[in-house]
């Protein structure tokens, strides 16, 4: 996988994450027992994430646990009790959310952003034909990485701080040639994700 072309490694990504849409109850459950394969650093940026993402992961269980109709966990007048529909919706929700967030920290972790920047030009340089700026776009995207990994510390109030980091002053984008065994890697993972969803 760390050899895979930068574009198809991108793909790969994508179809991870339409994979894990479909995934629901036992199944997404057992997703999480692959999460080890990712490695220490992948598994610490991850749990980096996770922490990010605690405010979002709460109301997500919250809209849903409480917003969804059914049959309420306990029946006592005047309190609003979540139901048992909406907590079982909520766990699928952030379970598949939580494992969207291991995809991106795995992908960050092992491909370095010059070669994530090259798949996306690759993956974007047909939009090009519709007016898309492709080279503006990547640039964009590349700082966007470069300052996300530049985020404050603990605390709301280190939000308010100017983060003070230099820009880049260029973007090199290396692309290399794409193999066959690019292409069978991408059909492989393509038919694999096809199954999960119809299963």
């Amino acid at each position: 996988m760390t050899s895979l072309h930068p574009a198809h490694r991108l793909c790969c990504w994508l179809l991870v994450v339409v994979a894990v849409q479909c995934l629901s109850g036992v199944p997404l459950l057992l997703a999480f027992a692959v999460l080890p394969l990712l490695g220490r650093a992948s598994l610490t940026r991850w749990l980096r994430l996770l922490r990010r993402a605690r405010w979002l992961l709460l109301t997500l269980f919250v809209v849903l646990a409480w917003g969804v109709a059914g049959e309420p966990l306990w029946l006592q007048p005047g309190v609003m009790a979540p139901t048992y529909e909406g907590i079982s919706a909520a766990g699928t929700q952030l379970g598949r959310l939580i494992l969207v967030l291991a995809a991106v920290a795995g992908l960050l972790e092992t491909t370095p952003i010059e070669r994530l920047m090259a798949g996306a030009y690759l993956l974007l340089r047909p939009l090009g034909v519709v007016g898309l700026d492709v080279n503006r776009a990547v640039v964009r995207l590349s700082l966007a990485l470069h300052y996300s990994e530049q985020a404050p510390g603990r605390g709301w109030k280190t939000l308010l701080t100017p983060i003070e980091c230099a820009a880049p002053q260029s973007i090199n984008l290396v692309l290399p040639q794409q193999r066959m065994s690019d292409w069978f890697f991408l059909a492989a993972a393509i038919l694999l994700v096809v199954g999960i969803c119809l299963v």
